[in-house]
């Protein structure tokens, strides 16, 4: 059997926001390999660089949600936390509309 690690509010709440970042910039990091893919070959998956970049901006809410929504001192714990939130103006794509929303629950 394992034992179960006693973890306090703080840990869980920064591990967390470490986990998403983390996912955010490998999404990230997709986009630019994708870019690298792309280059000089048309743009049959510039619709999936639409999807990945919704997809880091989903996160990015996600991780402002967590910073704003919880009584946790973000500061105090050694995270950057912006006071101002900015929305982008969604990009004109002419291909067809792939992004799903969000369907959980």
């Amino acid at each position: 059997m394992s034992a179960v690690k006693a973890i306090t509010e703080k840990e869980y709440l920064k591990e967390v926001f470490s986990e998403l970042e983390a996912v955010k910039a490998r999404v990230l990091a997709l986009r630019k390999d994708l870019t690298m893919v792309t280059v000089g070959k048309g743009t049959s998956l510039m619709d999936h660089d639409r999807h990945l970049l919704e997809l880091s901006e989903y996160i990015d809410w996600k991780l402002q949600v967590l910073e704003k929504g919880t009584g946790f001192d973000w500061k105090e714990a050694g995270t950057i936390v912006e006071s101002d939130v900015s929305v982008r103006i969604p990009e004109k794509s002419s291909g067809p509309d792939i992004s799903g929303g969000y369907l959980g629950g």
